[in-house]
């Protein structure tokens, strides 16, 4: 009797592990659905500019990545504060920054992120045009409680990463945003260079995000495969893989968000 219940255990955890694998394949839709290729056309106009959204609410269940044009007035709104937490990579800049009464310069390719419940704003400094992504983690329901940040007293050095820490960036992965300090939110950048590839496989808690900073890429997403771009971004749900292959004639420099919550 013990044996036959030993046989019919063995047989169910073979059975289980099987279907688990052939979900994490059932990938819903098709890798375009997964892709945004930006176009100025499809932007949504506001008082200031614009935003547009390459991951809406919605389709990453604790993500969302937008970009945000300023081109009228100084700023979007004035300092606030919520439960979620945000990172801003400035596209276009030079930008004013406030994070807990504290203000800065902020430039292209800088990256900043605000803790859960911080004060912060941006704004434009002179009459340029300023663009910047908004990496917030958003739940479709409120979130009730804010996300520990790793640090008592953090300060604004803590929570800034100049473009200058990966200006030298020589075909390796520098992390901005660490999820120790974050409580779950990791964003680094990754220097690929001509003709090799990135892979990634997120586990059932995480899923993965990528913006590209420069280049083309090939996308190899469960045997689909397409190519992005410079400004483009595709999303990797929980528990799928990709594989990146820098197609360019140049160095592939990319953002990658990845939350694990």
């Amino acid at each position: 009797m013990k044996y036959k219940s030993f046989i019919f255990l063995m047989l169910l955890i073979v059975s289980l592990s099987s279907y688990t694998q052939d979900k994490l394949k059932e990938v819903e839709g098709n890798i375009d659905s997964l892709v945004d290729r930006f176009n100025e056309k499809r932007v949504v106009k506001n008082n200031n500019g614009w935003f547009h959204y390459f991951i809406p609410k919605g389709m990453a269940d604790t993500l969302t990545v937008k970009m945000s044009c300023v081109f009228e007035g100084t700023q979007t709104h004035p300092p606030h504060s919520h439960n979620e937490d945000e990172a801003f990579y400035i596209v276009k800049g030079p930008v004013n920054f406030h994070i807990n009464n504290e203000e800065r310069i902020l430039n292209e390719g800088d990256l900043i992120y605000t803790p859960s419940g911080s004060s912060h704003n941006i704004q434009r400094i002179n009459n340029e045009t300023i663009k910047y992504l908004v990496i917030k983690r958003e739940w479709l329901t409120i979130l009730d409680k804010p996300y520990k940040v790793g640090k008592v007293n953090y300060s604004f050095d803590d929570c800034y990463f100049p473009s200058k820490v990966y200006d030298n960036l020589n075909n390796q992965e520098v992390v901005l945003l660490n999820k120790d300090f974050s409580d779950g939110l990791q964003i680094t950048i990754n220097k690929i260079p001509e003709n090799e590839s990135f892979s990634s496989k997120n586990s059932l808690r995480s899923q993965t995000a990528i913006y590209v900073i420069k280049g083309s890429t090939k996308i190899d997403y469960y045997g689909q495969e397409t190519v992005i771009k410079e400004n483009n971004t595709f999303y990797c749900p929980k528990g799928s893989q990709f594989i990146l292959t820098n197609v360019g004639n140049k160095s592939l420099i990319i953002l990658t968000i990845t939350t694990v919550k």
